[in-house]
């Protein structure tokens, strides 16, 4: 059956439902008009739409109506958004529960095309899927090898500026893992081989990287076409969250499965095409959006007009109407969105001005929340004295850019610890510290027993708990290992370190593997060696500085700025967001001025060349609730009568002008 027949149409007194069961505030037309559609369409959702809370919605709605024990709703993104917000906002009710079970299945692109695609492929050639994980799959790979060997390979790459981590299978024939590809290096040569043995090695042991899936994936829809009818038939209706994200290779598998065009099966798309901000060189072969069934969602709950009025210029497909700012302020005084200029060769005053204006116009309580400082280019490479400010790094040189990566993996189980403690203090719950303590653990599994390795799952804390499952005596002392690391009140010391945490940790993942814990292997031991917590160099901090946290003072009045890339914030909300001038072949903020400064020539269709700009500006400029600002060079104001129109250029757009 397909959703018409599944469902019976929506009606008001349905959206009425769901706002009362989910406590929504007033939904406007376009809002009421996605949760009532129940054909395939595509919806552009402007930032701070509340698009994960009216996805939930329209799940809860389909749910509370749903006829079949047997066909369910299929949900995928790149994160698990919505069934966080399922648990969070529905989790107590009946209607959260059944999204959350069978038939329904919601998860990752990833994990659906493993479960569905990948693993039942391997199955049929009699492999069992061991992890999908780059860094197990790499070590898989290295462990094929002689020390000669690996040795061998990794000079050649290195002397050919190649890096080895780069590798992946474009084909399932294991045997030939390296026929009929362009590779740099010829068949005959050692390299070779070592890079067919290993690769060979992994693949039938069942260890891939992430972005492998999709090649026995697509192994398994060229070989079994009917593959794709069952699951139309599993799945009739299909939510795709974040779909402005998605890959060639992600895109593709659901095109294959899912078909747009076919009737039988009700697609719906959400995103935002303005946030497309990982590069993707190759056209999906489904573009998003269709203007042929899209709908736009274009007010925001996040933010006031003044910012918004702001950001929409740097929306790359305009916005019809204008993106709309909902958020109504309550001070007494507007609080000043600020262009923050400072000396072309001297950044170091910027988050000082930054805290300075934070303090004046934020409420306490709300600059308790995040406040963040955003780089375009957080990593610091290849400086030349004319790119300055090129990264973050350079308005505080104790920032981290590898903190903030999502693929982020502590050097060793203590630095994991301390950052995980750092978390607890920065973040209102617990929820960043456990997960990476249970990475940490899960690294140590693979390096202590790695003939015992437990497949790699996306929420390891989740993971591990489902693991242990029944097992009382493991779950108690896998509890007790967070406590000690996380909430015991007493610092964590190289003796509490080499006397406790590390043998009980080390006896912890002995027990889930069922091995002994004498019997670990070497690489263990450098994992968990002690080393003492990173303290960032602030002199205001008194030494206990979060990471990449700037700690300001002024007087009694103090706030904590958190220093981050674009790419890593969005999605999420600040109280207030400073984008910080950085440089990727120009100057990030002097590039996008035509826009800034709301000239005519910038309102034409931009070039590609501005396309990624003016997504990450658009990002980074709708993150904040209460205050954004600019860092800005001197010279890029200009002198003589070009400054004093472009400071009234600014002024007209909405912006306050700060001078170092």
């Amino acid at each position: 059956m397909n959703l018409n027949q599944l469902i019976n149409p929506i009606t008001d007194d349905d959206v009425g439902w769901v706002v009362d069961l989910m406590k929504l505030e007033a939904l406007d037309e376009p809002r009421r008009q996605f949760l009532k559609s129940m054909n395939t369409v595509d919806v552009s959702a402007c930032p701070g739409s509340g698009k994960t809370t009216l996805v939930v919605a329209k799940l809860a709605i389909l749910a509370r109506h749903w006829k079949s024990r047997t066909q369910g709703i299929c949900v995928l993104s790149h994160t698990n958004a919505a069934r966080e917000e399922i648990e969070q906002r529905l989790g107590g009710s009946d209607i959260g529960q059944r999204l959350l079970r069978y038939p329904h299945y919601i998860d990752t692109i990833h994990g659906f095309t493993a479960r569905f695609l990948a693993s039942p492929w391997l199955r049929s050639k009699g492999i069992t899927l061991t992890a999908i994980d780059d860094e197990a799959t790499h070590n898989a790979r290295r462990k094929a090898l002689t020390p000669w060997e690996y040795r061998g390979m990794k000079t050649a790459f290195e002397s050919a500026h190649l890096n080895t981590e780069k590798l992946r299978i474009e084909t399932v024939d294991f045997d030939n893992p390296l026929a009929g590809r362009e590779f740099h290096f010829a068949p005959h040569t050692a390299t070779y081989k070592s890079v067919s043995k290993a690769l060979s090695h992994a693949a039938k042991t069942g260890h891939f990287c992430f972005d492998e899936v999709f090649v026995l994936a697509n192994a398994l829809l060229n070989e079994e076409p009917a593959v794709t009818a069952a699951l139309r038939v599993r799945f009739p209706c299909i939510l795709v969250d974040e779909m402005q994200d998605t890959r060639h290779e992600q895109a593709n598998i659901l095109c294959r499965v899912f078909p747009r065009r076919d009737p039988e099966v009700c697609v719906i798309r959400v995103g935002d095409p303005n946030q497309e901000i990982f590069e993707e060189k190759v056209e999906l072969p489904e573009p998003f959006p269709d203007v042929a069934c899209s709908m736009e969602i274009a007010s925001s709950f996040r933010f006031s007009q003044a910012i918004a009025s702001i950001a929409n210029p740097f929306a790359y497909l305009p916005i019809t109407g204008g993106l709309i700012g909902l958020r109504q302020d309550v001070a007494t005084q507007p609080i000043p969105n600020t262009v923050i200029v400072f000396p072309d060769h001297d950044a170091s005053q910027v988050l000082d001005a930054y805290g300075r204006l934070l303090i004046k116009h934020l409420p306490v309580d709300v600059r308790k929340s995040d406040v963040f400082a955003l780089g375009a280019v957080h990593r610091l490479e290849n400086f030349k004295p004319e790119h300055y400010p090129k990264a973050v790094e350079h308005y505080w040189p104790s920032y981290q850019s590898g903190v903030n990566k999502a693929s982020f993996k502590p050097r060793t189980f203590a630095e994991g610890a301390h950052i995980a403690r750092q978390y607890l203090e920065r973040d209102a719950t617990a929820a960043s510290g456990v997960e990476l303590v249970a990475s940490c653990l899960l690294t140590l599994v693979r390096l202590a027993f790695p003939k015992e390795l437990i497949p790699a799952r996306s929420r390891h804390h989740q993971w591990l708990e489902q693991l242990m499952m029944g097992r009382v005596e493991l779950v108690a002392l896998y509890r007790e290992c967070l406590h000690r690391l996380l909430f015991d009140s007493a610092e964590l010391t190289k003796t509490v370190w080499d006397s406790t945490a590390a043998p009980a940790l080390l006896e912890l993942v002995a027990e889930m593997t069922g091995s002994d814990s004498t019997l670990a292997a070497t690489d263990a031991h450098p994992y968990l060696e002690w080393v003492p917590a990173p303290v960032a160099v602030d002199p205001g901090d008194n030494g206990g500085a979060l990471l990449n946290t700037y700690r300001f003072e002024e007087g009694m009045d103090s706030v904590h700025i958190r220093l981050s890339s674009i790419h890593a914030e969005k999605g999420k909300t600040h109280a207030a967001t400073l984008i910080l001038e950085t440089y990727n072949r120009t100057h990030f903020v002097n590039k996008l001025l035509p826009w800034l400064e709301g000239k005519a020539s910038a309102v034409k269709r931009p070039n590609e060349s501005a396309k990624k700009s003016m997504m990450l500006m658009y990002v980074g400029m709708t993150r904040p609730t209460h205050m954004l600002c600019l860092a800005m060079r001197k010279s890029s104001l200009g002198e003589g009568k070009v400054e004093a129109k472009r400071r009234a250029a600014l002024a007209q757009a909405g912006w306050s002008i700060l001078e170092i």
